[in-house]
């Protein structure tokens, strides 16, 4: 899979990177993202009865729409345009 990364201040700034790549080049603000992602998704699961708590591996599901959650939970001036 290829990332096509771009800065949101100067759009003529723009990556191809592997899925690898980019997340050693981005982990701090994966990090962040992720961990912002999860602590919202907790703060969800305290709204629902306990048997609706099947799915805890936060990390996982953050993968699974990788564009829309990194370009609106990372603090960075890069946003993913697309994935091919």
């Amino acid at each position: 899979m290829k990332i096509i990364v771009r800065n949101r201040r100067n759009y003529n700034e723009k990556y191809e990177l592997t899925l690898d790549e980019f997340k050693a080049k981005f982990r701090n603000e994966l990090t962040t993202a992720i961990n912002s992602y999860t602590h919202q998704q907790e703060q969800k699961d305290l709204l629902k009865p306990p048997f609706m708590h099947l799915n805890t591996d936060y990390k996982h599901d953050f993968y699974q729409d990788l564009r829309w959650n990194f370009n609106n939970y990372a603090p960075t001036n890069y946003y993913i345009e697309k994935q091919i």
